[in-house]
């Protein structure tokens, strides 16, 4: 993942904006604190977001681990065969 401070994103925010976009990756803006920790953004597309807001939705019901054993057991039926 690529780093940037404030600085270097306010001078490039198109290139920024098109790069997170156009090539589905994410980049840490840093942010200097007071106690010493970055307190950091970091910028993902909407379409990953929206990939992430699924991913965790299937989780919190359920349905990935249910996919997943059903997903098991297919695997195993056909080893068997």
């Amino acid at each position: 993942m690529d780093t940037i401070t404030p600085t270097n994103f306010k001078e490039n925010i198109g290139k920024v904006l098109q790069e997170v976009v156009h090539s589905n990756s994410e980049i840490e803006i840093t942010r200097d604190s007071k106690n010493g920790l970055n307190d950091g953004v970091i910028m993902i597309s909407k379409r990953k977001w929206e990939l992430l807001q699924e991913e965790l939705y299937l989780q919190r019901t359920g349905t990935w681990a249910y996919v997943s054993d059903l997903m098991d057991r297919l695997q195993l039926t056909r080893q068997k065969n």
